[in-house]
């Protein structure tokens, strides 16, 4: 097969295919393989990390932009899940990331783990071996409006309860 009939890029394609190689992302100054067969995204020098697991962030896929927006959490590397129906502040110690999905990550590796011809798809995509995950504003998430109506139903649920009446007696009177 010629893979400039294709467009792909030959260079890229050795070190994947010959060489083993993993794509990488850089992650707020951090860098990931991408790690398909282990459905992960794993810290390249920090073991103590679990990484960001693919089925873990399902939920946080922006269908709009086909990629993933998640919270990240600097310190440990790693995927934060956040309880929406609670939150009432933006998170102090977590930032926005925003990065591609796993077919467009490592196009080779996906089509490996679900049987596909390894080229499959790579002239139209191309092929990359880095990538870089972009950092968003929380005030561009769904949180801010998750956040708004938060407080509002916090602030509706304060008017309707009652308040104790403080001249209330405490026991008989003689």
């Amino acid at each position: 097969m010629d893979l400039t009939e294709k467009n792909i890029n030959e260079e890229a394609y050795d070190l994947r295919v010959n060489k083993g190689q993993l794509p990488t992302i850089m992650i707020a100054g951090h860098t990931f393989f991408v790690d398909i067969r282990m459905d992960m995204l794993r810290p390249k020098d920090d073991f103590l990390s679990k990484g960001i697991v693919f089925s873990d962030i399902q939920n946080y896929y922006d269908e709009d932009q086909n990629s993933y927006i998640i919270p990240y959490n600097r310190r440990t590397h790693e995927f934060q899940d956040i309880d929406f129906s609670m939150i009432n502040e933006f998170p102090k110690d977590l930032i926005a990331v925003q990065f591609p999905i796993e077919n467009e990550l490592d196009r080779i590796g996906w089509n490996r783990h679900h049987g596909f011809e390894l080229t499959e798809g790579l002239s139209k995509q191309g092929f990359k071996m880095q990538f870089e995950a972009k950092q968003i504003s929380w005030e561009d998430t769904v949180l801010a409006d998750m956040i708004k109506s938060n407080l509002k139903y916090v602030k509706v649920l304060g008017d309707c309860i009652e308040k104790p009446n403080k001249n209330k007696s405490k026991g008989r009177k003689i």
